[in-house]
């Protein structure tokens, strides 16, 4: 299990709480197996009941599937951005059998951390998994996105949208949740978004998911 430092006003629990969430019974069984181990895990069943359980456990990552009663995972997702107190930070994993370039870039857009396509091995999703609680992805705030900088170079631009003015208009640090850039890190030199800042920023043309 995962130990996570809560940083000054970020609302996480200690001890690693995850959100599970897809309509299908075998489906929740197959990601536990996979994300066994790494924490708190909690089922539910709807997009709707997804919210509930973010908005009352404050969890540190929420595994959803794409097609759920009520809200699909992608409109969960934006749901989520959208609000307030610390909740629009929460990490998202959506898992989805769409495998189109278009279904992906709409849950990046949507402000996914990560895009996991069915069938999956359970060796790639708790990677994944492990990779969002243990390097936490600045966020990025512009006229039209808010969430987490896409890792690809390739997508970030279409994302991002870098084009027109202030298209970058504010970057967030992943850790703290402060407002971040390549200059003033709030973490100072050791910090592990420094190059996701670094390539929004200074290099905003390369930029990928």
């Amino acid at each position: 299990m995962f130990l996570l430092r809560s940083a000054p006003g970020l609302p996480r629990p200690t001890a690693t709480t995850i959100v599970v969430a897809d309509d299908q019974a075998f489906s929740r069984r197959l990601i536990r197996s996979s994300l066994s181990g790494l924490g708190k895990l909690i089922e539910c069943r709807t997009g709707f009941e997804a919210l509930e359980m973010v908005e009352r456990q404050r969890p540190n990552l929420l595994v959803i599937g794409s097609r759920l009663v009520g809200l699909d995972g992608a409109e969960v997702t934006q749901l989520l951005r959208r609000a307030s107190n610390g909740v629009q930070f929460t990490p998202v994993i959506l898992v989805s059998g769409r495998t189109t370039q278009s279904s992906v870039l709409g849950a990046v857009t949507a402000g996914v951390h990560e895009y996991v396509a069915r069938p999956f091995s359970m060796k790639t999703l708790r990677m994944r998994a492990e990779a969002v609680l243990t390097r936490p992805r600045p966020f990025v705030r512009t006229r039209l996105f808010f969430g987490p900088v896409p890792r690809a170079s390739r997508v970030r631009g279409e994302v991002l949208g870098m084009s027109g003015e202030n298209a970058l208009a504010r970057m967030i640090c992943g850790v703290r949740l402060e407002r971040a850039d390549a200059e003033t890190c709030p973490l100072g030199l050791g910090c592990i978004c420094r190059s996701y800042v670094a390539a929004a920023v200074v290099e905003p043309a390369r930029i990928e998911i």
